[in-house]
């Protein structure tokens, strides 16, 4: 008697979530990859990312994920050459840190600071009002009511018309809805670093939704580590007609029915297969599965964003 192998079907994917007040795709396109290199420095053929912006719009991405300290200012230089205000995308960009140089990050929340590069990032998007703004970082040194109050107070001049957060712990999130629930909260979260699932649970209790960048797990690991993180996705998304990449995306999005995930690349092609990620939706006994075998695979290993596939310690 011969058995018939019957593909694993999966529950149908929500693809789109209301984002800043409008619909957007849950695959949203991050801006880095329209720098040089690792968000820094212009492109030697400056037409090339620009083209690859316009070519993933037209693919379908409708949210165009940006910050000031990219390139610095590079990224929205770019948006704002390429995407009209009058385009159904939706635009945010992210002010509150700063570039020391090329491999060089810093948190800057001081109001004068924020003010000045709210005012440098409409210039850069040739826009009058920056659709959704993040707080990229909350800086420790200053009151949070300062920087958030500062950004309110250019929201409510017409400049911001949503404000979200970038990174923030339980407890900062918790202190900034004593002052105001965001539109948004922004953190790394991908199968091999789901430290932040506690932050996204409570965006989802708040009723916000959440973004989740690095979802692909383009770097944060060795290669030896990536690769054998890549053979439990490879895998167990293949039942369901998916990639290792594909399931990763898949991972991120069907855990946080909330949310939305962040990809960004310099091929039209990987940004074209990612969206496959957006018609399945895992069921949740694969999903757990997956977290345990890619922990499993990880042999505590943390997750260090920092490092690219190709270091080996």
């Amino acid at each position: 008697m011969h058995t018939v192998s019957i593909p694993a079907v999966a529950p149908s994917a929500q693809t789109s979530i209301t984002l800043a007040g409008r619909p957007v795709s849950r695959l949203g396109f991050g801006a880095a990859r329209l720098t040089a290199g690792d968000g820094w420095g212009r492109a030697s053929d400056e037409g090339e990312p620009r083209r690859l912006l316009r070519a993933a719009i037209d693919e379908g991405y409708d949210y165009v994920d940006s910050a000031d300290a990219l390139g610095p200012g590079i990224s929205d230089e770019i948006i704002g050459d390429v995407v009209r205000p009058s385009e159904n995308v939706l635009v945010a960009s992210k002010v509150g840190m700063l570039r020391t140089g090329p491999h060089g990050w810093g948190v800057l929340g001081r109001p004068d600071y924020l003010r000045q590069q709210v005012h440098a990032t409409l210039l850069r998007l040739r826009r009058d009002q920056i659709p959704l703004l993040y707080l990229h970082r909350i800086d420790p040194a200053v009151p949070l009511s300062d920087q958030w109050g500062t950004l309110r107070e250019l929201r409510d001049d017409g400049l911001i018309g949503h404000l979200g957060v970038c990174e923030p712990d339980l407890t900062q999130l918790d202190e900034l809805v004593e002052i105001e629930v965001p539109a948004a909260v922004q953190s790394l979260y991908n199968i091999a670093a789901p430290a932040n699932a506690v932050v996204a649970d409570r965006a989802a209790e708040l009723g916000v939704p959440f973004v989740a960048y690095w979802a692909l797990i383009g770097r944060g690991l060795a290669r030896s580590e990536y690769d054998r993180v890549f053979r439990v996705l490879g895998a167990g998304g293949a039942p369901f007609g998916l990639s290792a990449a594909q399931t990763a995306l898949a991972w991120a999005l069907s855990t946080r029915p909330n949310g939305l995930a962040l990809v960004g690349s310099r091929s039209l092609r990987h940004l074209a297969e990612n969206r496959r990620a957006l018609e399945v939706r895992l069921p949740d006994d694969v999903t757990s599965r997956l977290a345990t075998e890619v922990a499993d695979a990880l042999g505590g290993v943390a997750f260090d964003p920092r490092r690219t596939a190709e270091d080996e310690r």
